[in-house]
């Protein structure tokens, strides 16, 4: 039996972490980088958890790219009060890391969370 696709989890994990992102933002922008890295392996996680019962690698890749898509969009703001300019931010946000960078994140998520799902879920 196929699990289908959590739309609502993958919503809430990009709303939760924009929320994080700006706070830590506002707080402590050296920590931005971070703060993705630690998304990124709770992606994994999340990915792992949610759909290792099932055959579809499409879900390891589609969850991640809508949670980091809504991180993207509610980034936008941060990027034009402080770290670019408007044109330049807005095509950072609206061409670059839709076209190239979600991509690249969510094609690692997906590509260890199927590596776990094989070789780790498998033995437990």
């Amino acid at each position: 039996m196929e699990i289908p696709f959590n739309f609502g989890a993958a919503i809430m994990e990009g709303i939760m972490f924009s929320l994080i992102l700006g706070f830590v933002s506002k707080k402590k922008p050296g920590y931005r980088v971070p703060c993705y890295a630690l998304f990124i392996a709770l992606e994994v996680l999340s990915v792992v958890l949610r759909y290792s019962g099932q055959e579809n690698s499409t879900y390891f890749f589609a969850h991640p790219y809508l949670a980091f898509l809504i991180t993207d969009i509610a980034d936008l703001s941060i990027y034009v009060k402080g770290l670019r300019p408007w044109k330049e931010a807005l095509f950072e946000k609206a061409f670059l890391w839709p076209v190239i960078i979600i991509p690249i994140m969510s094609a690692f998520v997906m590509t260890t969370g199927w590596l776990i799902k094989l070789y780790i879920v498998r033995v437990l």
